[in-house]
């Protein structure tokens, strides 16, 4: 018995090392989105600057509008300082923002301006210091597929008592570089640690 327990241990603790275990050309699709973060954490203040959305009513407030010239400035600003988005990540972008656009129509007295309620960018209502402790802590689980010319960063951070709540973070080669296509996002899946 003690020694199909050990075993048992031994598997599980082979299936957790094996399930970290990224291949080059995984790690550096990891490393894209961890660079992006400290990129994005060094210049906070520029991404924000771009005011994409605006209140008609007094005091910024609701019904809120797309600022599509001031969109079209960020865009550019992607293309020409942000060395770990492309194409795809602008196109994604651009669905997010025809999707709040339909929001404000739909509800115009909708104080919470959808898809602006919190850090697109990082994923998340924390501070950008917080997030990048998140998503790059050594307690993390990692994990790339790579099919022909796209690939999808996943990360699972332990939430409860052997639980772990998925992030993923979905890239497209472009010109030979891995880049992000989107920003990251939760998923609805959770999952044992240490399972796979």
């Amino acid at each position: 018995m003690k020694k199909l327990i050990l075993w048992l241990c031994f598997i599980g603790c082979f299936t957790v090392a094996h399930a970290q275990k990224l291949t080059t050309e995984q790690q550096s699709i990891r490393k894209v989105f961890f660079d992006f973060l400290k990129f994005y954490q060094k210049n906070e203040a520029k991404f924000n600057s771009f005011h994409l959305y605006k209140g008609t009513g007094e005091n910024n407030d609701p019904p809120y509008t797309m600022q599509w010239k001031e969109v079209e400035k960020y865009f550019t600003y992607l293309r020409t300082s942000v060395p770990y988005v492309g194409e795809a990540y602008i196109k994604a972008e651009k669905e997010h923002f025809r999707f709040s656009d339909s929001c404000f129509k739909a509800d115009p007295e909708d104080e919470l301006p959808a898809g602006f309620d919190y850090d697109r960018w990082a994923g998340g209502q924390e501070s950008i210091d917080e997030t990048i402790k998140w998503y790059t802590s050594t307690k993390n689980t990692y994990k790339v597929t790579i099919t022909g010319n796209k690939a999808e960063l996943r990360i699972g951070s332990p939430y409860a008592e052997g639980l772990l709540s998925w992030s993923v973070v979905p890239f497209v080669k472009e010109k030979g570089k891995w880049k992000m296509a989107d920003n990251v996002y939760p998923t609805d899946e959770e999952q044992e640690a240490g399972s796979d």
